[in-house]
């Protein structure tokens, strides 16, 4: 099979590597589609202290089930699937909280183990989650930036009565944007940024009103609109 390979910092190859096999627990992917996240380029170029080299990149990927592991009883092989990235033990203190994302023994597919830039991957069972048919490959493979925004908004909770401010208008500002606005309804969402093509996707995102900041401070437009009081 492929594999997209950072061989060390700065230097990206594509190998031709043995497809994998799976181990107890543990089901193979043949992968349909990876997204590429601004940490990928942080271990590219060396600047993730975690990373562990050589490592084949990619942690926001999408596939189908084609080989089951021992032990494995709940998964099936045609099972369109994205995958969990976070693999923790289960039964350390923070996953004991429902925390496992700070799991003492935390392993990051595409950090510390090879993650999903290639044709196929073995993930643990418990890390593949069955993608609805009514979700589409190309927004499947997006489920994953979506748990971000997710997680941001579901500490907040906020209501239809709320108005959300979101500084920045990346990735994740964008999929933050898409769930204020779709799954809670806020009343209104502001978005700033300093680049003008970012301010136009967040409005074709739902954004309710931009700013950029680069012209006019942030602090001086919602004073002169009413929002900021010192």
């Amino acid at each position: 099979m492929k594999s997209i390979v950072i061989r060390q910092p700065n230097e990206l190859v594509i190998e031709e590597r043995p497809i994998p096999q799976p181990a107890a627990g543990e089901v193979r992917v043949k992968i349909k589609l990876a997204g590429i996240c601004g940490s990928d380029s942080h271990i590219y170029r060396g600047h993730n202290p975690f990373a562990k080299y050589p490592r084949v990149i990619g942690h926001e990927f999408f596939g189908v089930i084609d080989a089951i592991g021992e032990g494995v009883t709940d998964k099936a092989i045609g099972q369109r699937v994205s995958v969990d990235p976070v693999i923790s033990c289960g039964h350390c203190y923070p996953c004991s909280v429902g925390k496992p994302n700070v799991c003492t023994s935390l392993v990051v597919l595409g950090v510390h183990r090879d993650g999903g830039f290639s044709e196929y991957a073995v993930v643990p069972a418990k890390n593949a989650w069955q993608v609805p048919d009514n979700v589409t490959d190309r927004h499947a493979v997006m489920i994953e930036p979506f748990t971000i925004a997710a997680n941001v908004t579901g500490h907040v909770s906020p209501t239809d009565q709320d108005i959300a401010l979101v500084y920045g208008a990346g990735p994740m500002g964008l999929t933050t944007i898409q769930v204020l606005k779709r799954v809670y309804r806020v009343k209104q969402v502001i978005v700033v940024d300093r680049i003008d093509e970012r301010l136009e996707m967040a409005q074709r995102n739902g954004a309710d009103w931009v700013i950029n900041n680069s012209v006019v401070p942030l602090a001086d437009t919602l004073k002169a609109e009413g929002y900021y009081r010192r």
